[in-house]
Order: C-alpha cells, then structure tokens, then sequence
C-alpha cells in the first residue's frame, strides 16, 4: 500500500485559509453569541458555517476582494439570518483578520491559522459570556448590558412605581345621544367648553 498523497501546496492553502475563516468566525464573540442563543433558529451553527464557506466562496470567485466586501457581507448575513443589527463595528476587525490571515497563507504562513485552531479546541464547549457583548433588543423596548448588572438592577427599583400614588379615578362623562331631525339627518353637536 502506498502512503496516503500529501495535499498540493495550493490545495493545502486553500484548506487552511477556509480553516482560518472558520476560526475566526467561531472565535467571533458576536456571532457566538447569537448562534449559541438560537437567534438564527435552530440550524445556527449551520449558519455559521455557511457563513464560512460563503466567504471562501467570495475570494474565490473574486480574488480582488476586500475587506469592506467581507464587512459588509458579514452585516448582511448577520442581518438577514441571525436577526443581529451591529452597532459595535467588530465586523471591520473581524474582516481585517480575514486578509490578514490570507496573505500569511499565500506567503505558506499557518502561524495564525494554528493558534486560531489551538484557541478553539481549549475553548471547546465553553459559552461565550453575555457580558462581553452588549445586547439592545429593540422590537421589545428592553436594553440589557451585561457589563455591570448592579447598576441595571438599582435602576430598576427606581423605577417601579407604588401602587398607592395611583391617581382617583373620576367618573366619564354620560354620552349625549344624537339628535336626528324629520329628514332623517344626524344634528351635530359641538363639544361645549366649561
């Protein structure tokens, strides 16, 4: 039996730049989070991956693209499948390591790529915390920061109101029946000042 044919040097950097956009994303606290919430239903870590292969898909079908194509493909998808508006501009860091990490793997640098891996498996399991991403769900008025929930928490007593401080209900007005003349017409009738 022969031994198993090692990769092209071609084919291998293609492997591990799709490696390292994985990576990246995996490592991504945004996306992690809303993966990990279910906010793209239950196939999110599907998303995730689609999202990866999405942007391989991209270099390769475009070799000159950039970072501001990967910003704003990473706003779109995390728009239209996970439901998450950014605000916090992380995609334009997230984009940049993307390009950074396809140079060095032009250049057959796997340094990056390799930590990235190293950095997933230790964390394999683990759930990105709430705190390091800021959350404002809007469609329900509510706004949580994660940062410091004492604060959120003496806000809120603040805010409730006592019961007794209500105001006295008062009595409605009877309402005047409408006058309809022989013709059958409705008389208006102004609203009286007093």
């Amino acid at each position: 039996m022969s031994a198993p044919s090692q990769p092209s040097g071609a084919t291998q950097s293609e492997a591990k730049f799709d490696l390292g956009i994985w990576h990246t994303l995996f490592n991504w606290d945004t996306l992690s989070v809303a993966v990990q919430n279910h906010w793209g239903g239950p196939d999110s870590s599907d998303k995730r991956d689609w999202l990866a292969g999405a942007i391989s898909e991209a270099f390769a079908n475009e070799p000159l693209t950039d970072a501001e194509d990967i910003e704003i493909l990473l706003l779109e998808v995390l728009q239209d499948e996970f439901g998450v508006r950014l605000e916090d501009e992380t995609e334009v860091a997230i984009a940049k390591d993307i390009m950074a990490i396809r140079k060095e793997v032009l250049e057959g640098n796997f340094a990056t790529v390799d930590r990235l891996q190293a950095k997933w498996e230790a964390s394999k399991g683990k759930e990105v915390k709430a705190g390091k991403v800021q959350v404002r769900e809007q469609n329900q008025d509510a706004e949580w920061d994660s940062v410091d929930e004492e604060e959120d928490d003496e806000e809120e007593e603040d805010r409730d109101v006592d019961m007794e401080d209500a105001p006295q209900l008062v009595a409605a007005k009877p309402k005047v029946a409408p006058v309809v003349d022989e013709d059958g017409f409705t008389k208006v009738v102004g609203k009286r000042r007093t």
